[in-house]
């Protein structure tokens, strides 16, 4: 008997030796998280937009309106910003201009009133434009230079005399 109890220590110690091994068995493991942050930075070069040239077809196209209009009339100061609440020092909200293809026109004054007028390009880059509004007594000329389209917008400078009020202004008009 003592055999047997002394086999089955043995193989109760020799198990036992096998459960806490694995039990006990010391083990080191490390979790290292590394946060990364990648930053992208892109260097550009902004490439100035060509403008194209205001054809016909696209000054036919649409009815024009006043976007922005600051000018000197007869030396005082005017201004005009569609949709602004203040600063506005002229109204040009319904005033808008109509070109035909067939080089006339109509120009809608902001008071409602429309005058006709005669067109045409006077240089062959299609960067100077003049118009003849048909005013009585006395027709006025009306210039635009500089003349471009970019934005979905006419983009020019003007003068005129009218009434011996010398009239220049930097305007930017919109389809109506």
């Amino acid at each position: 008997m003592l055999k047997k109890s002394l086999c089955f220590s043995c193989f109760a110690f020799a198990l036992a030796m096998v459960i806490c091994s694995v039990g006990t068995t010391s083990c080191n493991k490390t979790n290292t998280i590394t946060k990364t942050d990648t930053v992208t930075k892109t260097d550009s070069i902004l490439v100035p937009e060509k403008d194209t040239l205001v054809t016909t077809a696209i000054l036919t196209a649409n009815s024009w309106k006043a976007q922005y209009d600051r000018a000197t009339v007869g030396g005082e100061m005017l201004f005009y910003m569609r949709g602004a609440t203040s600063g506005n020092t002229m109204d040009l909200d319904n005033e808008y201009i109509t070109f035909h293809s067939n080089g006339s026109g109509i120009y809608t004054e902001p008071s409602g009133t429309q005058d006709s007028f005669t067109w045409s390009y006077s240089d062959s880059s299609y960067t100077k434009l003049v118009w003849i509004w048909n005013l009585s007594p006395q027709p006025v000329t009306v210039t635009w230079e500089n003349l471009s389209y970019h934005d979905d917008a006419i983009h020019y400078t003007e003068w005129y005399v009218r009434n011996g009020d010398t009239t220049l202004g930097s305007e930017i008009r919109i389809p109506k």
